[in-house]
This record gives structure tokens, sequence and C-alpha cells, in this order.
């Protein structure tokens, strides 16, 4: 098959803690143990200035007796025991209040267990590399659905935004719309649906987590449905999607098995536009297909029919 593009160029000679990236911070100790520490490094900040520090600390060794784990976290200069968290197994937290007119803490977390070594208790206790969380004034908080087809809108709600930032899903930069410093919009980019990808706020300092999309099928619609003329001739056809193109435009790939038969240019839906009317033109006499494929949209085939005169 040929794409219609290159036959007419040929013719005619594109929060909270729980609600931020916990991406985690892997602290190897000893053998023993397996620690995780799952407090971002960054931390939005709240008025009330309390916020979780959430380890994972997991058994490495048989020998490790799971439930003599007590862990500890030594925080301006005092330690403090940390409780069971209702996150899940092996996880432990400590709600720490930061001090008025800071900015950052540093700490560490004490690990004391017991090893069972030929049916000998053994007590031993470990210590981690000293830790940091700065609190930001910048985040994305959420998106407002969690699923959407391509080429659509999606909110992004947070603090901190600026004209600068733009939004990654995957690794595709979408079109991306600044509203206010706590409102965001980018259009669902055209990558394969059925599947999640992450969403990041991006800009020139780096990259936040925003959440996860799942991107369901996008349709495009063509009238009429079936073409047929003859040589020489023109008729128009209308390609049609249900949200509004991105500002760019969008571009749809057609392609066909019969490039002799069908003379039309490229397709772009301009920005803001729903449609965009093309004439195209009757070539050589044959009988074949035009194929829409673009993805995140579902496959479209047009039957086409050129006569002789």
């Amino acid at each position: 098959m040929q794409r219609l593009s290159e036959r007419l160029i040929m013719n005619t000679s594109k929060l909270k803690f729980g609600l931020t990236a916990l991406t985690g911070a892997l602290l190897l100790v000893g053998c023993d143990l397996r620690v995780n520490n799952m407090t971002p490094e960054t931390v939005p900040e709240n008025p009330s200035g309390y916020y979780d520090i959430v380890v994972s600390i997991e058994p490495a060794s048989n020998k490790v007796i799971a439930d003599s784990i007590e862990p500890f976290i030594v925080i301006d200069g005092q330690t403090f025991p940390m409780e069971a968290s209702a996150r899940g197994p092996h996880i432990f937290e400590y709600e720490y209040r930061l001090p008025p007119n800071r900015s950052e803490a540093r700490y560490y977390f004490q690990i004391d267990y017991e090893l069972d070594k030929n049916q000998v208790s053994t007590r031993r206790q470990e210590i981690t590399d000293l830790q940091e969380f700065r609190l930001t004034d910048r985040y994305a908080l959420s998106l407002d659905v969690e699923r959407a087809p391509a080429g659509s809108r999606v909110g992004v709600v947070g603090r901190g935004f600026s004209q600068n930032d733009r939004i990654l899903v995957g690794e595709e930069e979408a079109e991306t719309v600044f509203h206010s410093s706590n409102s965001l919009e980018f259009f669902v980019p055209s990558l394969p649906y059925g599947r999640e990808y992450p969403v990041r706020l991006v800009d020139d300092e780096g990259s936040m987590n925003a959440g996860t999309l799942r991107i369901d099928p996008g349709t495009i619609r063509v009238e009429p449905e079936r073409i047929s003329f003859t040589t020489g001739d023109r008729t128009t056809l209308v390609f049609t999607i249900p949200t509004e193109a991105p500002p760019g435009g969008l571009y749809i790939d057609v392609m066909t098995d019969v490039p002799e038969s069908i003379i039309m240019p490229e397709i772009i839906i301009p920005g803001g536009s729903r449609s965009v009317n093309v004439s195209v033109e009757g070539g050589r006499a044959g009988q074949g297909s035009l194929f829409i494929q673009k993805p995140g949209y579902e496959e479209l085939r047009i039957p086409i029919s050129v006569s002789g005169r």
C-alpha cells in the first residue's frame, strides 16, 4: 500500500504523600534486610506542617525473624519508633512535624532485628545512609479522568504551574494548554490504545508524576462511507473526530492499495476543529480501498471504485 501524501508529492513533483510519585530509593543494608525508602525527595507543602515518612523493610534472608524487626527514625538528633502502616505489609511510617520556617529535613533509619542461627537468636542493628526530603509549592495533584480516547482533553489539577510546563504521556509530549497556576489541560496523544501510560509534568528543572492514564480507542468517521466515481471526476470526503483537534492540528495517515486510482492531499484537521472537507479526484480505473491507520484510533476501511470514461 502507498500513502496518499506520497502519491500527491509524485503527482505535484508530522499533596498528599499518597498522591506523589512513589519511586522509592532502595537502601542496601547488609545482606539481611531489603529497605526501600518510600518517602519522596520533594513533598507538597501543607498548612498543618505534618509529613509522613514511610519505609518498606523486608527480610532478605530466611534467617531474619520477621516479627522481630523494629524500625526507628533518627531525625533532628532524636530517635523515634516507627509504626506499622495500613498501607501494606512490611511498611512502617512516622508522622513528622517540620519545625516552622524550615523547608527540608534530614534523617536516617535505625533497624533492630533478630537472626535465628541454629535456633539461637542473635540481636542485630543496621543503620541506613542519610536521607532527605524538601518541601515544594509546585506539584501535580491528579488527573480529572483515569481513561480517555486519543485526541480528547484531560485536565491536571495541582499547584505552581507555569506557561513553561509540558505534559508527557509515556514518552510522548502532549499538546499542553496552561490555564492557571492550579490548572492545565493536555490533548491525549496518538498512542496505541488499550494500555496505561504514566503522565508526567515536565519543565526545564525536571519532572514529576501526575498520574496514570489508560488510552481508549478513538474514532474517525469518513463520509461518504464508500467512494464510487469516474476518472477525472471529483468528490468531497468529510473526515470527522469526536473532539476538537489539538492546537497544532491532527494529521490523519491515509493509505491505499490502488494509488493510481485516487488523488488527494494530506489530511489535517485544523486545531480547534472537529472535521475537514477534502476534495479527491478519480485517477486510473480500478477498485480497492482507503485505509485510515493512526495510533490511538480504530482502523477504518473505505471501499473505492473508479470507472474509466
